[in-house]
Order: C-alpha cells, then structure tokens, then sequence
C-alpha cells in the first residue's frame, strides 16, 4: 500500500470551500482504500474536512486558528520548520496540492525517502507579473520537488516558461464527482429563487480573478439595449461589496441576483440556460468542470484548460479574455434560437462523458503508482 500526504494550506474562503479544494476532496474520496493510505493535512482545523471519507487520514497544523497562530506558522515558513515540526511521517508520496505557502512548506520535508509532487492549479503567464523575480523567489523551492502535476495544459507550458522542464511537468486533470453532481442538481432551487425568464448564471468566489465586474458591465449594456434576462450570481467573497454597490448603482435588482454562498450550487446551474464564466484566468475550472457534467451551454473567456474542457468552441463558446469580446459572447448567446442553444446543450452533455469520475481517477492513480516506481 503507497502511503501518501495530500498537504493544503485550507479548505474554506470566506465560509465557501474554494475550487481545488473541492477537487482535491473528490479525489482522496474516490482513490482506492485498498492500494493508497492517504492523509489530508491542512494548517488549521477546517469544517469542510467533515467531507473526507472515514478512511481519509485527517490532520493540522495547527490547534486553533488565531492571529497569534498564524504569526506563529508565518516564522516557522520562513525558517523551513512548519514540516519537521506539524508533519513528518514515514510517506511514501508527498504532495503540495497548491501553489505559494503550501509549496513552500512541503519543500521543506525532511523525509528523504518520499517522492514530492508540487500540484499546481494556476497560468503562471497571467498570475505571475514579473517571471524573474518569481523565478528567483522560487526556484530553490520547486527544484525539491521531483514531479510537477499541472491541471491543464496552458498551466504546464506556463509552469515550463518560468521553470524549464526540471522538473519534469505532467497535466492530471481535476476530479469531479459525476454523479453527486448529476444528483445533487435534481434538488428544489430555495424559495426565493424562481426562473423567470432566460437565465445566466455564474458560480465561484467573488475574488478579483474571477472578475464578476466583467460580467455585471456586459450584463447592464446588454440590458440597456433592450435584452431580457436574468442573471444569477452563485458565491460569496471580498468583493461582494463592491458587487453590490455596482447593482445598486446601476439600478440592476431587478434583473440581477446575489444569490450568496450555496453548499450545492447544482439546481441554480441546471435551472439556468446558459453558464457563464468572466475569469480573467483558471487552472481548470471546477465550475466549468461541473457544467459540462451537467450539459449545460456555456459561454467562458479564454483561459487556461477552457480548450480541453470546450474544444476549440465545439461544445460551448469561449471569446478572447477581454472585456468587449465578452459582451459580444453575451450578446451572441441572447441572439441564438432554441434549437441552436440546445445544439450546445447536447454537445456539451456529450462532452461531459468524457470527464467521467472513474476515468479521471484512475489517470490520477496510475501517476501516483509511476512516481514510485
């Protein structure tokens, strides 16, 4: 049996549990109990660990999450102690399953024997301004590792463009659970929620990534130019004040809704015509993911893993990452008929076979087992 530590820095933002981590918990809860003994590790306490399987191994840092303690594990970093005091273990595969502190930390490990991953979810050419200074800030730290696991595509040739090949970077793509998705979206929607008329809707942390003032612009021009819609907003954040501010500004209530933070997000997707995605960049969306499980059409920028999810606009439409393109997209979507929205519809069920959960599971598992070999 491999022993394995899946270590990330937290489940939960703003009370919401954040997209790799959702993956991450959909994976561990679908590997193999009989060949992997796996523990998730995070630096605190987190209540979305009450997701991990009874078989899942789950530990902290950590005892409690304060001011003091965070201070306390910002000194242990930067000294490279956070591992050899909270961690250790006689593992066979490490993982740091995110970028910056949890890298970082794992980078540190003091176990000789254990093969280290460094997972990571984001396009280094948009999030990473100055490529040089990154580099030399942390080079040192991913030259530890001896497998880089990048979720798409463009986060392997971005991680490549700063790093080189060494280590060696491989794409495994994210695990979605099908068919708690499939089930979970066959639920009510809340009662202050009701379709009214043809529906956006969007889900994801109000986080300036993810760039909702994008979507509310094109969303008020569109509306201004006599187009019909509602458009319904999934999530919660640090910029959901300013979000707010923006529909009252702009007297959009009456068409747009804040629908908050919802632990299942599914029956606002599959009510909804269209999905919509404005992030300015992604590793490999898991609500995208998760649309085209439920085969719903899409419209997204152009970000990393938007191609291998939608093909070159086959089973949904992605427009450049722009702001004006991506009021054309809308405005493209609201002039299709019904028989070409149920086109994409199809397409993208058909997709979504695909990206089942067994399928990705196993590509995941036979990574791990050829690490250690």
């Amino acid at each position: 049996m491999i022993k394995i530590l899946f270590f990330i820095d937290k489940f939960a933002y703003n009370g919401s549990i954040g997209g790799a981590e959702k993956v991450l918990i959909a994976l561990v809860n679908h590997m193999d109990p009989e060949k992997f003994d796996i523990t998730v590790q995070t630096l605190f306490p987190d209540e979305y660990s009450s997701l991990l399987n009874p078989n899942i191994k789950y530990k902290y840092c950590y005892s409690k999450k304060t001011s003091l303690a965070y201070k306390l594990f910002r000194v242990e970093a930067q000294l490279g102690l956070v591992y050899a005091l909270h961690i250790k273990d006689d593992f066979d595969i490490e993982v740091a399953y995110l970028e910056s502190e949890t890298t970082k930390v794992m980078a540190s490990s003091t176990n000789k024997k254990a093969k280290k991953i460094a997972w990571i979810h984001c396009d280094f050419d948009i999030a990473v301004s100055d490529k040089e200074a990154f580099y030399k800030k942390t080079v040192k730290r991913y030259k530890k590792f001896d497998k880089i696991a990048c979720v798409s595509e463009k986060c392997r040739d971005s991680f490549i463009s700063v790093f080189g090949d060494d280590p060696e970077a491989v794409v495994i793509h994210n695990t979605i659970d099908d068919n708690e998705i499939r089930e979970k979206s066959e639920q009510s929607l809340p009662e202050s929620v009701s379709k009214r008329k043809f529906t956006f809707c969007t889900v994801g942390n109000m986080t300036p990534p993810k760039n909702h003032i994008r979507l509310l612009s094109a969303a008020y021009r569109l509306h201004e130019e006599g187009y019909d819609f509602d458009l319904w907003m999934v999530g919660d954040g640090e910029l959901r004040a300013q979000i707010e501010a923006n529909i009252d500004e702009y007297d959009m209530g009456d068409y747009v809704k804040l629908c908050g933070f919802q632990k299942n997000p599914y029956p606002f997707m599959k009510e909804a015509d269209w999905l919509v995605c404005s992030s300015n960049f992604e590793g490999f969306s898991t609500f995208v993911s998760e649309g085209v499980i439920l085969g719903k059409p899409i419209l997204t920028t152009d970000c990393s893993g938007m191609k291998e999810l939608l093909g070159d606009s086959e089973y949904g439409i992605i427009v450049p990452n722009d702001d004006e393109e991506f009021y054309k997209g809308l405005k493209k979507v609201l002039s299709l008929s019904e028989e070409q929205v149920q086109s994409y519809a199809e397409k993208s069920h058909l997709r979504g076979k695909m990206f089942s959960t067994d399928y990705l599971v196993k590509n995941t598992e036979r990574f791990l087992n050829l690490i250690i070999i």
